[in-house]
């Protein structure tokens, strides 16, 4: 095995092994005198073929097998002989295989970073409560009130007004429209809503007085829908399929045993319980935040360049996407590119630090996540789509890796209750008008989201 040292840096180093080709051969001829006993070719009693012959017919099922070995087994050599402490599994690539040539294979390995954390009985964090006025909650009722929309359709012949729903048949021939646009059979069009699948479609048949039946054809501009810069008009035809009118919303009995409530007043409650939750949980995320502050500052320590990198490239990546779908946040559309690069090297080196130092403090303090923490957050997940539950663990089971996707808030989660048991608390009892400007101080600042 020869090795070459092809990057070196405090937290990352980069080899390239070069491995004899005979070592391969070797193990090849190891494989195939281990299938030979099974083997049955014709001209052969079964077990007796040469291996010369053998090998001519089975070296391309076991050559991937024995690569994988033997480069197994050479980077574990490696990383012994350089009595190195990778941080995570290194990334190994094959980048040169050829028959009787030498086989040449890259090596990158992060490094495990030096961390002292620090004592959580010296952080303060402040542990908040919401205290919501009537007005507030009388709001949040009503709010709930109007949303529970019903439509029952016009039987008469009238025209379209505000408030109503048209159940219409919208097409386009122009090709360049995206198909969730060209065709839309049965869509329903709410005339008072903020929400318009084309711009301002309800107000616009309501002030052509459209009634059931009606076909017309209207030009729309999609300049934003499409997120062009120039305008870009686009003809539809309308087909006018039904029309429903608006009907008010009140709490029957039915209502009430269909979710399981007693009365109105039961309705109420929940709703307030409800209402306190979104904020508590707001409030959690704000504390978790102040937290990520904390110990961003507390704690310097040098993160492994080659998960840096990574995380780095992969958001340029992201954002050299919604340049070409000209969907950057407002905040980034007025920043040169070298401006951008530097604001997202700042945000990445954040999230690795964290992401390095959140990984340690759980290996120091043995938390993990069981089992039943796991399935209980699978089972949780499934609820939130009803009547998907069976597909969406077919899936998990069929995809293990993305379990990774209940396995990590978990965890994260897990890790935060720890250090937040361990640290100063301060009980504090906020109002609405607080909390909304401590929301905007806490989050408003991008680079350090």
């Amino acid at each position: 095995m020869n090795i070459k040292e092809i990057n070196s840096k405090k937290l990352f180093k980069e080899f390239e092994i070069q491995i004899p080709y005979k070592d391969i051969d070797d193990s090849i001829n190891d494989k195939i005198n281990e299938l030979i006993p099974t083997v049955s070719l014709p001209g052969f009693r079964k077990g007796k073929a040469p291996l010369n012959i053998v090998k001519k017919k089975y070296e391309n099922n076991v050559l991937s097998e024995v690569i994988e070995k033997i480069v197994e087994q050479n980077t574990k050599k490696l990383i012994d002989e350089k009595k190195l402490k990778p941080f995570r599994q290194p990334k190994v690539e094959l980048k040169k295989y050829e028959k009787n040539q030498p086989v040449a294979i890259s090596v990158k390995i992060d490094l495990e970073p030096q961390i002292e954390v620090c004592s959580f009985d010296e952080i303060e964090l402040v542990n908040r409560t919401i205290d919501i006025d009537k007005k507030r909650i009388d709001e949040n009722y009503n709010q709930f009130i109007n949303s529970q929309k019903h439509y029952h359709k016009v039987k008469d012949s009238r025209a379209a007004k505000i408030s109503d729903k048209i159940i219409a048949n919208i097409t386009t021939k122009d090709e360049s429209v995206p198909e969730f646009l060209k065709t839309q059979n049965n869509m329903p069009i709410v005339t008072d809503s903020d929400y318009q699948i084309l711009p301002d479609i309800g107000p616009i048949l309501v002030s052509k007085k459209v009634k059931v039946g009606d076909k017309i054809n209207l030009k729309f501009d999609l300049k934003e829908a499409l997120k062009q810069k120039e305008k870009k008009e686009v003809e539809f035809t309308i087909e006018i399929v039904s029309l429903e009118h608006l009907h008010e919303f009140k709490i029957t009995k039915e209502f009430l045993e269909k979710n399981n409530l007693k009365d109105e007043k039961d309705l109420r409650d929940n709703l307030e319980q409800n209402l306190i939750k979104q904020y508590q949980d707001s409030l959690k995320q704000i504390q978790k935040k102040e937290l990520m502050d904390i110990l961003d500052k507390k704690n310097e320590f040098d993160v492994p360049e080659g998960i840096l990198d990574e995380e780095f490239n992969s958001i340029m990546s992201r954002l050299d996407q919604a340049k070409k779908d000209n969907n950057l946040d407002e905040d980034d559309k007025n920043l040169s590119d070298q401006e951008l690069k530097k604001r997202y090297k700042k945000i990445a080196l954040r999230r690795v630090k964290l992401a390095v130092l959140m990984q340690h403090i759980a290996s120091i303090n043995k938390i993990t996540v069981t089992e039943k923490e796991l399935t209980d957050g699978m089972i949780n997940y499934a609820s939130q789509y009803p009547g998907q539950e069976k597909q969406i663990f077919d899936y998990f089971k069929k995809n293990p890796s993305s379990i990774e996707t209940i396995r990590g808030p978990i965890f994260e989660q897990k890790i935060v209750d720890d250090i937040i048991s361990k640290v100063k608390l301060k009980n504090e009892k906020i109002d609405i008008k607080k909390f909304e400007k401590l929301n905007a101080e806490v989050f408003q600042n991008k680079e350090i989201k």
